[in-house]
């Protein structure tokens, strides 16, 4: 992981100091590759009397990383400097070299994840569906937040879903699990495909209610499989979620699961959808799709118990996140087929209830909090 840094000491200081200090920065996180440069969000204070310099470098509407240990009134230096930035309502977290490693570590795999996502190129097929009237925004808004570029494929201008021959692959993966040989599904699985490549996305949201009502055919086994092969891969044409995907993926490597919001108690959410990731899912069954009975939909089984729930709101300004643990895997007939009920905070599921960003929510395994906490200060996203 390579981490950009710039390093400051007193005025008057030769280059034996500057060695020094940045030989102990590398001794402390051996496991990071630092790139000394000019422009750095990660300001590294090797000495005091090196406030004025610091914060002529920095700029509003950027987050900093105050790094500082005890020795040579670092940590006097970085402490002034984080006064002066709070001052100026400039986001900066003071971070000590010597007890808070882990937070340099996860603002490294922030920036790398944002770095990633620029110039990333997404697809919505078909439009947004109808009733996500929160969950669609201007496309430059993804490019101006994210450096995502997100283009529209109107059905008309699109080749036939079903004009494809069936990908074998998909068949082979969806054999034993299923009632029948899924061949409308596997044309759907290459459709996709050809859509990627000719397109060159690197993700897409679809309007998959078209196909299932024209066609007696959805899209949900090809979009899980896609998900599995890293392909971020959303329903129902919803931008905010395709952008949370393409984020999450980017910080952990793995695509979390887009889900309705079913039912809430008073200390539990019951989440459900159609399709999940086939690696999201230790085991599945297929059954038919669950708002119109046809063609088919992944049943699976969530097999963690500690989940992140994540959520953006459609100006990409505010963010829910919540840490959960399962309290059941029930099979309700009156949602869709993968379900999941999880305990969450009290405080967060009254935010859900009095001010909800949306329907879809992200679910991914693990604590991920603290990382996309450190994500969302990173692009000035104001947490809930």
């Amino acid at each position: 992981m390579d981490v950009h840094v710039r390093s400051f000491a007193f005025s008057d200081a030769d280059a034996a100091v500057y060695q020094q200090g940045r030989q102990q920065l590398e001794n402390t996180f051996p496991d990071l590759k630092f790139s000394y440069v000019d422009e750095a969000q990660v300001l590294h204070f090797i000495t005091g009397g090196s406030e004025a310099t610091a914060v002529a470098t920095m700029q509003p509407g950027k987050m900093y990383v105050l790094l500082a240990g005890a020795e040579g009134n670092s940590w006097a230096a970085a402490t002034e400097v984080k006064a002066w930035a709070s001052r100026n309502d400039i986001p900066a977290i003071l971070v000590s070299m010597d007890d808070d490693k882990d937070v340099l570590r996860q603002f490294g795999t922030v920036s790398n994840a944002f770095k990633v996502l620029k110039g990333k190129r997404a697809g919505l097929i078909g439009g947004v569906s109808n009733w996500l009237v929160a969950s669609a925004f201007p496309f430059n808004l993804a490019k101006e937040r994210f450096g995502i570029e997100i283009q529209e494929y109107p059905w008309p201008g699109l080749p036939g879903w079903l004009s494809f021959d069936p990908d074998n692959t998909f068949l082979a993966t969806f054999g034993e699990n299923g009632q029948g040989k899924f061949e409308k599904e596997a044309r759907i699985y290459a459709f996709l495909r050809h859509v990627l490549s000719e397109k060159q996305l690197d993700a897409i949201t679809l309007e998959c209610f078209t196909m299932v009502k024209q066609k007696d055919v959805t899209a949900c086994l090809a979009l899980a499989m896609l998900n599995k092969e890293g392909v971020v891969a959303a329903c129902e044409g919803d931008l905010v979620s395709l952008t949370g995907m393409m984020l999450v993926q980017s910080l952990t490597g793995k695509t979390p699961w887009m889900a309705n919001v079913a039912r809430l108690s008073a200390e539990s959410v019951l989440f459900a959808h159609c399709t999940a990731p086939l690696d999201f899912v230790s085991e599945y069954s297929t059954d038919t799709h669950f708002e119109t009975g046809k063609s088919a939909a992944i049943q699976g089984t969530v097999p963690f118990e500690v989940l992140t729930v994540f959520r953006m709101n459609r100006d990409l300004d505010r963010a829910f996140i919540s840490k959960g643990t399962v309290k059941e895997r029930p099979q309700h007939g009156f949602a869709c087929r993968t379900q999941l009920e999880v305990t969450l905070p009290a405080a967060d599921i009254l935010k859900m209830k009095k001010d909800p960003l949306g329907n879809h929510h992200l679910l991914m395994p693990g604590d991920c909090t603290s990382l996309l906490q450190m994500a969302c200060r990173y692009k000035g996203i104001r947490v809930v």
